[in-house]
């Protein structure tokens, strides 16, 4: 794959993407401001003199608060302004304040300007002037608000700083998480690499993991859409250590959340990790009963359509976003806890989010090396140790690398995608396991994409190493290559008669005595000594199927030799039956408990 990016882009991926590319987007040019009668900006902070008196001594208002330009989103509503200032540290900021925050007293204005630095003055009076000046000032500098992350109008927008915008065209987040995200950076690319990154050398999960940090500004270049990938296992084998160190590309340890969210909540948190990476440790948490909707809510992209204040329906809220989860469960098993004991997830969500076996297999849960730690445990705790020191440098970095080359990217990622997903699917497989090769394929190409500009700090090859392993791995788990909603209707079929098959059916030679069967589901049969389940259709349907096509799966056991099927192709027979006469029944045969597939 490597050397395809070089064929498909003419030169050297890492000479067409170099140091130089890694710049800072937000520029500092001077405001085009119009100050209010009375106030005056200087060195040290806001003024303001009442023009009527001669004599009057300027009141210091605040620190010096510069207005670099008004915002306004595409539709030209959610106006606001840039606003910039200093701390007593010397370090810059900006806030995007929405104008709707003036329709009230100032405080939540006051607040956040006093959270990051900026002196306010406590003279009521001078507060007062503040919001006359934040109300009245007006500058000719335009900029684009928008509410999440992400790229817009080719510009990558976080919460506290645009990649790639120009001062002709800015494009600033204008939100209410501008203060309180996990965006946050410490330490050096240098030592992330030294500290994190280069741990995953030689490990495939932590490889994967890493990697795909990556994946999500690329979405938009290709069109695809989002998904995820769950590592299971139990606990204390690394499965969060993973999600530390890929969170660790963009943020601080606040950039891992949980899954105890209800649908509405992850909408927001999707929003604000869109385009960037969506890390939610233990699975479990999720409510059993929205674990189906959450998968296609996160990978879909959209949310749910509400209405406003006004009664008027408001857009729904939308995002692409890659996301890795941990848990002790799969998605399926944590759907099927619907007290039926039956598993109820459908193929089209588990292909959302890929459940992958946590334990690579080598006696140090997650890690097949260890470097040169003495044990697993000590290489985690390194880990989390060294994303603490250094974090949300190499997503940034890496989007930087992106905004400047999008074309040459655009074709070195669909070749790298095309190639891993040719390489690594078995003829005849089902059109599921190509959707899951080509996110593994995306994952794979982020990764040798950010080791050739020296983002990663391994040699090529180690990503699309990493990515095909846990395919394998993931393939091995699913059964193979088939369409995996054959297998969930065996083992549908299957789970339900192991919960029922002792307590809800009828012998078929009974005749009478003291047995009584509560509920009934059918009848049962010895054939060979084994027992073959004569299955009452409304049962059939209502339960054995509940959530699946209930034809369909009988077609499937059909196929496999699983039921006996009646006279012109019926998937059901007519037998003579105790108490009912003649009837249909599907005869599921005893062959269902030694399918080793399921």
């Amino acid at each position: 794959m490597v050397e395809a990016f070089t064929a498909q882009t003419g030169q050297d991926f890492a000479d067409a993407f170099d140091d130089d590319a890694i710049r800072t987007a937000v520029g500092t040019a001077k405001p085009h401001a119009k100050m209010p009668n009375g106030f005056l900006l200087k060195a040290d902070g806001l003024y303001w003199r009442d023009e009527s008196d001669p004599d009057a001594i300027p009141l210091r208002v605040s620190s010096r608060l510069d207005v670099h330009a008004e915002t306004r989103d595409d539709l030209g509503s959610s106006w606001g302004l840039l606003l910039g200032w200093s701390d007593p540290d010397g370090r810059p900021h900006q806030w995007a304040m929405p104008k709707a925050e003036l329709a009230g007293d100032g405080t939540a204005i006051r607040a956040h300007l006093l959270e990051r630095g900026c002196y306010i003055s406590p003279i009521p009076k001078a507060r007062t002037k503040l919001l006359d000046y934040l109300g009245t000032i007006q500058t000719d500098a335009r900029a684009r608000a928008v509410d999440k992350v992400g790229w817009t109008d080719g510009a990558f927008v976080l919460p506290d700083r645009t990649i790639g915008d120009t001062q002709s065209h800015r494009v600033i987040f204008q939100g209410s998480s501008t203060l309180d995200h996990s965006y946050r950076t410490a330490g050096d690319l240098k030592l992330w690499q030294d500290d994190v990154a280069r741990f995953a050398v030689g490990n495939s999960r932590l490889a994967v993991a890493i990697s795909a940090a990556f994946v999500g500004p690329l979405l938009e270049l290709i069109g695809e859409e989002g998904g995820g990938l769950n590592l299971r296992g139990p606990s204390s084998i690394g499965k969060s250590t993973a999600l530390v160190a890929a969170a660790s590309a963009w943020g601080n340890e606040r950039f891992v959340g949980q899954w105890r969210a209800t649908l509405n909540g992850l909408e927001g948190i999707a929003v604000q990790h869109s385009e960037t990476l969506l890390c939610l440790d233990e699975l479990a948490q999720l409510d059993s009963k929205e674990a189906g909707s959450v998968a296609y809510l996160l990978a879909n992209g959209t949310g749910k359509a509400r209405a406003g204040r006004s009664e008027a329906l408001r857009s729904p809220a939308q995002w692409r976003v890659m996301f890795l989860s941990s848990g002790e469960i799969s998605l399926g098993d944590l759907a099927g806890r619907d007290g039926r004991g039956g598993r109820r997830s459908a193929a089209g969500q588990e292909v959302r989010i890929l459940d992958i076996e946590a334990d690579a297999g080598r006696g140090f849960g997650l890690f097949e090396d260890i470097h040169d730690a003495p044990d697993a445990e000590t290489l985690s705790r390194w880990i989390k140790e060294g994303a603490a020191r250094a974090h949300g440098i190499a997503g940034p970095a890496f989007v930087e690398m992106v905004a400047h080359s999008r074309e040459s990217i655009t074709k070195a990622l669909k070749l790298g995608v095309g190639e891993f997903a040719s390489a690594s699917v078995p003829a005849g497989s089902n059109g599921q396991v190509a959707r899951a090769a080509r996110r593994f394929g995306l994952i794979a190409t982020a990764g040798e994409m950010a080791a050739r500009v020296g983002i990663l700090p391994w040699s090529p090859g180690e990503a699309v190493a990493a990515a095909g392993i846990v395919f394998a791995r993931w393939l091995e788990g699913r059964g193979g290559a088939g369409a995996s909603e054959d297998r969930e209707a065996v083992a549908n079929v299957r789970a339900f008669l192991e919960a029922h098959g002792g307590s809800r059916f009828e012998p078929l030679d009974h005749e009478g005595g003291d047995l009584r069967v509560i509920n009934r589901a059918g009848f049962w049969q010895a054939v060979s000594g084994l027992r073959d389940y004569l299955v009452l259709p409304q049962i059939w349907k209502n339960e054995v199927c509940a959530g699946m096509d209930a034809k369909q799966v009988a077609r499937v056991l059909v196929e496999r030799g699983m039921i006996d099927g009646g006279a012109g192709g019926k998937s059901s027979v007519l037998r003579k039956l105790p108490s009912l006469g003649r009837a249909r029944v599907y005869v599921v045969k005893a062959a269902i408990f030694a399918d080793e597939d399921v």
